[in-house]
């Protein structure tokens, strides 16, 4: 265990100071207060305050931790999400099964911490967290609504963590996320699919021995079911622009936060859990309860700007978006084949790029759109533009320019004119800097441009 500390100590010297506060957890009040606000978690060798829940498989640990709608995480309030549609990513994401009327308040948002890598035998979700948009009860600790909400908009945003104090609660653990998840329409995770998803199946269907009959398995963790992976669709948007599409990198970039000393790497979880297994000693699990806790959190606020982002009609004043996501979302629109909205994210990419590698993707791609469509002036005019303002070793504009003119608009002066312009350029990069087949293709087409040229006359 000491050697462990010592990994966390010199990873949390490495990182920034910052006055976010961390997690407590505190019993809600009778008139309905939040069960968890946000500060201090760490001293202690116990778990953070809880409770046991009462399965038909047993009992297990929960920690309940609800936040006001108004409550902030990455700068935006969390009721920001209920005003989102999910159903904006289905076109670009069709194997997430999302339905048109779904809404993140139909969603359970999901995040499991785990004994190890993989879906083996050996491997299962010691705790799994599940946040879900809810009413306040009666005002009695612990009691909300989670079903009918039709009868009133939510009030909090519940993460429920349910956790296993020895590896004999998890038949009443799975039970427990099962009966959390039954009414719900929509599972959210962040690589949920590759790892999340089915290590609980498998979970499910190892313990199926131990589970009564109705929770044999989470119907809505099942395949076929509505399941929004964030992975995804972040992994298309920010790529261009961000070394990483790690939930810890999103985080600082996209929303904006910095977490606590609280939180603990990762790959450090899974050696937590098995010191305390042997040790009983609970005090740096709270590390692990913040750590899926704010994962959990994170998700709901990364969904609410993928969906923003993706929504976008690219007016001018539109000022979340840069020029990569931008490119990004011209480049989806334009798979699609909704080449209006294809042309005004290139359009907005154009005038909001700060490099010329990231102008010449969007030349070639908003060019490439136009001539998919036989606007071939229009594609011309791009591709010289591409030419005035971009330098590089690309010699496609002279390429495409010579095409053009040689079999659409039938000028060979012209045609020769580029394919020799660009045969020029490019002998003249130093060779290891030079694309690969572009120099030979251009001098082909110029030798066969001065033949046609010398045929006709």
């Amino acid at each position: 265990m000491a050697s462990i500390l010592e990994k966390m100590r010199r990873l949390q010297g490495l990182r920034p100071q910052q006055s976010r506060p961390e997690l407590t957890y505190t019993p809600l009040d009778e008139a309905g207060d939040p069960l968890c606000a946000r500060a201090q978690p760490s001293g202690g060798s116990e778990l953070p305050a809880g409770g046991e829940v009462e399965t038909a498989a047993g009992r297990c640990y929960v920690v309940t931790t609800a936040l006001l709608l108004g409550e902030t995480h990455g700068g935006r309030p969390l009721a920001a999400a209920l005003a989102a549609a999910p159903a904006v990513l289905a076109p670009f994401h069709p194997e997430f099964l999302l339905e048109e009327k779904t809404g993140f308040v139909d969603a359970a948002f999901v995040d499991t911490e785990t004994t190890g890598l993989g879906n083996g035998a050996g491997v299962y979700a010691f705790m799994v967290g599940v946040g879900t948009f809810e009413r306040a009860g009666s005002g009695v600790a612990g009691e909300w609504d989670a079903s009918g909400l039709e009868q009133g908009a939510p009030s909090h945003f519940v993460v429920r963590q349910f956790f296993m104090r020895h590896p004999g609660e998890e038949p009443a653990l799975l039970a427990a996320v099962a009966a959390t998840v039954g009414s719900r329409r929509l599972a959210v995770t962040f690589n949920g699919r590759s790892f999340d998803l089915p290590l609980l199946r498998a979970r499910y269907r190892q313990n199926r021995p131990f589970l009564p009959e109705p929770y044999h398995r989470a119907a809505l963790l099942e395949e076929g079911r509505p399941h929004l992976d964030l992975l995804l669709p972040a992994r298309r948007l920010w790529r261009r622009r961000l070394q990483s599409c790690r939930l810890a990198n999103l985080e600082q970039q996209i929303l904006g936060i910095q977490r606590a000393e609280a939180d603990i790497p990762g790959a450090l979880i899974p050696a937590l859990y098995q010191e305390y297994l042997r040790s009983r000693q609970a005090g740096e699990l709270r590390r692990v309860f913040y750590h899926n806790c704010e994962d959990i959190l994170s998700m709901v606020s990364l969904g609410e700007q993928l969906v923003v982002a993706y929504a976008s009609s690219f007016e001018p004043n539109d000022e979340l978006l840069h020029a990569e996501e931008l490119l990004s979302l011209a480049i989806s629109y334009g798979q699609r084949s909704e080449n209006q909205l294809a042309e005004r994210a290139y359009r907005l990419a154009a005038e909001r790029a700060g490099s010329e590698a990231v102008h010449a993707a969007i030349y070639q791609g908003w060019a490439q759109l136009l001539k998919q469509q036989e606007r071939w002036a229009e594609a011309a005019e791009i591709w010289q533009r591409w030419l005035t303002s971009v330098g590089g070793a690309d010699a496609t504009p002279f390429i495409e320019l010579a095409k053009y003119h040689e079999w659409q608009t039938h000028d060979l002066e012209q045609a020769e004119m580029w394919a020799g312009w660009g045969a020029h350029t490019v002998e003249a990069i130093v060779p290891h800097r030079r694309l690969a087949g572009q120099l030979a293709d251009l001098q082909h087409r110029l030798r066969r441009i001065q033949r046609k040229r010398t045929d006709s006359t």
